[in-house]
């Protein structure tokens, strides 16, 4: 529901708040009083383009705000589509600067102008006499059966089976994929796998190939280094350990006149003993580094076959060989098993069709006999509407090859406003009145069943008068029981359905011409009905006929 539109500096609108209510609302006025400057500025709010030559004064910024409230419309998901805070009272805003620059608004949130012609069009429609050709679209025309059918429920479950198979196909498809795959390159993964397995790659093994062979490389050379070493530290005549058993003895003699002296012998006692540690280390690497080149050469071979393996597979490490080489296994084991997936596969897509064509088939039914119901309510409709021999049929086409997203079968409307006339495609032979009329028909037999967004109709009344008029401003009333209605007249009768009056109208100086709207008073409801009656001043019979038509709508 529409709370409140709020323009400033837009066309011929100065400063200018429109505020209708719940129920049915008119806005009458002279022609060129600035209907459709309202109706403009409420489609620069919805996403309409917007033109710098639209600023009322070109040195200031034109501002539209609509505030709704969206309690009913179930919205939540959609906010959460589009990455928008939901909230109960939605405010859109658009914002023209004097520059031409546009700027839209979601509750204070930028939006680009898509998203904001997105949500807008859960929030308001506008129906004139030439936007009925929606209903010429197929898809329409069935979602206005489903409206009217009751079939919400029955629509999300079809959908749900309907993608639960589509995804069972797009699943087998990918699988027959991974297999036509494999087989193309099963040899070549057999190679990479028989290659990587016989080799064997150990974690962090390229570190102890290459400190292995560099020891088995210089095996002499540390050998000689080791023995040269024990020799000086235990082995040598005056080696060193010698030497610091000399100098350990020298501190034994002072120990009877050198209180500090046993510290310093039992310290060097402990240097003797390290020393003497070391050079049995040092002695047993001199001997592990013993001279084997059949050994070093085996070392080397394996370490070039790492490195043209590294090569081969683009890493640096024989942990990520392993890792090329589990991927390949995993590979491999998963081909093994894809016969069987397919095969599972081939059941579940005709477990899931099976469940499409039963959802299907209900619904469809539920479609044909509410179509069957709405084109005969339709018809006495259009009856009302001076179109007596007028009909509306539903023409149902069965799919040739498989159900799709929207059921089993499409919709297509036919139509004739003449007796004797053929039925043919509803888009092909109404005008652009007898279209208006149509819709009008479908939208009043389904709002009862459907919670609609606000509906603006813009003299969608044009070229009716005398007792059809009047029994569009009673389908009008009828809808506006369960929705909010915003409807732009110049007839009376319409007019005088309304639950509210609003009046547009110029104020003309010297200085400037202003759009300005206001809601009617009792009294001025009846003179202003009264001068739409009478075209000119209201005399008392204008007047009265005014009481009259009021009272046909009185609660």
């Amino acid at each position: 529901m529409l709370l409140q539109l709020r323009v400033r500096n837009f066309a011929l609108i100065r400063s200018l708040t429109f505020s209708p209510q719940t129920g049915m609302n008119v806005i009458t006025g002279e022609t060129g009083a600035g209907k459709s400057i309202l109706l403009g500025a409420l489609g620069l709010v919805t996403g309409n383009r917007a033109e710098l030559s639209a600023l009322l004064n070109q040195n200031e910024k034109c501002i539209v705000e609509a505030e709704f409230d969206i309690q009913s419309l179930n919205l939540q998901e959609l906010f959460e589509e589009l990455d928008l805070d939901y909230e109960p009272i939605c405010i859109l805003r658009r914002e023209i600067s004097a520059q031409g620059k546009s700027r839209a608004f979601v509750n204070d949130t930028p939006v680009q102008l898509s998203t904001l012609k997105q949500l807008s069009g859960h929030l308001v429609q506008v129906h004139t006499q030439n936007t009925g050709t929606f209903i010429s679209d197929p898809l329409e025309q069935l979602h206005v059966v489903d409206d009217f059918a009751g079939n919400s429920s029955i629509n999300n479950e079809y959908r749900a089976a309907f993608r639960e198979w589509k995804n069972a196909i797009k699943n087998r498809e990918t699988l027959l994929e991974k297999k036509v795959t494999f087989e193309r390159e099963q040899d070549f993964l057999r190679f990479q796998h028989e290659e990587l397995s016989a080799f064997l790659p150990v974690v962090n093994e390229e570190a102890e190939l290459n400190l292995q062979i560099q020891t088995l490389a210089n095996a002499d050379e540390i050998s000689k280094v080791c023995r040269q070493a024990v020799d000086e530290l235990t082995e040598n005549e005056l080696s060193i350990t010698d030497r610091i058993n000399s100098v350990k003895q020298l501190f034994r003699q002072a120990e009877r006149f050198l209180d500090i002296a046993e510290n310093y012998k039992n310290r060097i006692q402990g240097i003797a003993e390290e020393l003497k540690e070391l050079s049995r280390e040092i002695d047993n690497t001199g001997q592990l580094a013993e001279h084997n080149p059949d050994l070093l050469e085996t070392l080397q071979q394996r370490q070039a076959r790492m490195q043209l393996l590294f090569r081969k597979h683009a890493v640096d490490s024989s942990a990520a060989l392993l890792g090329i080489l589990k991927n390949l296994e995993e590979k491999m084991q998963e081909a093994h098993h894809l016969d069987e997936e397919i095969e599972n596969t081939a059941t579940q897509i005709a477990e899931c069709e099976k469940k499409v064509l039963m959802i299907g088939k209900t619904m469809q039914d539920s479609r044909q006999n509410a179509g069957n119901l709405l084109m005969i309510a339709v018809g006495e409709q259009l009856q009302k509407l001076g179109m007596p021999h007028a009909m509306l049929t539903c023409e149902w086409i069965q799919h040739e090859d498989k159900p799709d997203i929207n059921g089993l079968s499409s919709l297509r409307m036919t139509f004739r406003a003449n007796a004797g006339s053929p039925l043919l495609p509803l888009e092909k032979v109404a005008s652009g009145g007898e279209l208006s009329r149509v819709n009008f028909c479908l939208k009043s037999l389904t709002a009862m069943k459907k919670t609609l967004p606000t509906l603006i109709y813009d003299e969608a009344d044009t070229g009716i008068s005398g007792e059809i008029a009047l029994q569009m401003a009673r389908m009008m009333r009828n809808m506006a029981m369960a929705h909010q209605l915003i409807c732009i007249t110049h007839l009376p009768q319409v007019a005088a359905a309304g639950n509210c009056h609003f009046r547009i109208f110029k104020e003309e100086s010297e200085a400037f011409t202003e759009s300005k709207i206001t809601l009617l008073n009792s009294d001025e409801r009846i003179l202003h009905l009264a001068y739409m009656l009478s075209g000119s001043t209201a005399g008392s019979a204008a007047v009265g006929n005014a009481h009259e038509l009021l009272k046909m709508f009185a609660d």
